[in-house]
């Protein structure tokens, strides 16, 4: 569970976030939308420890992250994995390794666990064939989708998505939104997802934060999200 408490953010002596608070229950997920400049990235670097807040608290799993040991923050980062925009994979790579790093780096050494769960998190998103491929052999669907499986290998309760269909054609970012849906309906990770698409928001979350310079102007359901007569969230709905 992730309690966020009256957060007001800073950086460069310019106020960023003002005031978030909600509480995101276990078993749901949440997709975060507002449009560029408007603190999403700066609440996810926030919710991950790097930026110190003014005031207020996050809560993840009973640990205050901000006011907390070293090792107990270390561990709460390490329960989270992230799916970046553009996959970030490394060319030079197999996509074994690439899927294996970050078991490397947490210092895993038993070449066959490692193997099984590189196989693993691959059919989770059905490229388990490709062990032996490099990035430049694959589509930018099936990089995607390896970003996924290489963030789902060390079994992270909370996955962060930053834009998974931005790019992506309608064919390919209905393929990728299928296998994001299939890791939720699982349960093996809470979903926070971060997207401008508003066409695809709908299957991506149960619970919605609403984001506008910095401030929360809404927290809730789809449903009542589009029920809102909120002047900014309607011209935002328009607009897409």
């Amino acid at each position: 569970m992730i309690s966020v408490r009256n957060l007001h953010v800073s950086l460069a002596g310019k106020e960023i976030l003002k005031g978030l608070s909600f509480v995101l229950p276990f078993g749901e997920n949440l997709v975060i939308l507002g449009k560029s400049g408007s603190g999403k990235t700066v609440f996810i670097k926030t919710l991950l420890g790097m930026n110190p807040p003014d005031m207020g608290n996050i809560i993840i799993d009973g640990v205050n992250i901000y006011d907390c040991s070293k090792e107990e923050l270390f561990a709460i980062k390490k329960s989270f994995g992230m799916v970046f925009q553009h996959a970030a994979l490394l060319d030079s790579f197999t996509v074994y390794q690439n899927v294996a790093l970050p078991l490397y780096e947490r210092g895993m050494k038993d070449e066959e666990l490692i193997l099984e769960k590189v196989i693993s998190a691959l059919k989770l998103v059905g490229l388990e064939h490709t062990l032996d491929h490099y990035p430049a052999e694959l589509s930018g669907g099936m990089k995607k989708r390896i970003g996924i499986a290489r963030a789902l290998v060390y079994d992270p309760d909370y996955l962060i998505f930053d834009e998974p269909v931005s790019g992506l054609d309608p064919i390919t970012a209905e393929e990728t939104l299928y296998y994001i849906g299939e890791i939720m309906k699982s349960n093996r990770a809470t979903v926070i997802t971060i997207t401008h698409d508003v066409k695809t928001i709908e299957q991506l979350g149960q619970k919605f934060l609403f984001l506008s310079d910095g401030e929360q102007i809404y927290y809730g359901s789809y449903r009542n999200l589009i029920k809102s007569d909120n002047e900014v969230i309607l011209q935002y709905f328009r607009q897409d």
